[in-house]
């Protein structure tokens, strides 16, 4: 191999780990909380992330109750999710692609790692009564 192409050569396989390398995982913070008035809810650090790895850094900030985090690709609207007998949970079992994301006591933080696709998500707690409560929201991969 001439020196020309060898230093070509290597030109390109120290290139390419920098290439791997610049596509970062986006980080997204979330919040899980409860007010005295009965409302729930997140709130999110950012209301739209690129898609690929995305870090959700979640933490409840609530005193006295438990919340999870449930992931969803859909364009349903929340109120038109399905809903179990009685009407305090959704019906996980009828939403395609539902992703637990953890169950987290007062005071407790996790972080966890998911690939997205482009498109609209909702987030939403399914412990009983929270999803009706208004703890849910959008997440926009593009």
């Amino acid at each position: 191999m001439t020196p020309l192409k060898l230093a070509a050569c290597a030109a390109w396989v120290l290139l390419v780990p920098g290439v791997v390398a610049a596509k970062e995982a986006a980080t997204l913070g979330v919040q899980e909380w409860n007010k005295p008035d009965g409302s729930r809810g997140f709130t999110l650090s950012a209301d739209q992330v690129k898609a690929g790895k995305v870090v959700f850094k979640i933490r409840n900030v609530s005193t006295d109750e438990v919340h999870e985090l449930l992931l969803v690709r859909t364009d349903l609207a929340p109120d038109a999710f399905p809903m179990e007998a009685g009407g305090t949970r959704v019906s996980e079992k009828k939403l395609k692609g539902l992703k637990e994301l953890g169950d987290l006591k007062p005071g407790q933080s996790h972080t966890v790692t998911v690939s997205l696709r482009p498109g609209r998500y909702v987030l939403l707690c399914n412990e009983p009564g929270h999803f009706k409560a208004g703890m849910f929201t959008t997440l926009t991969v593009t």
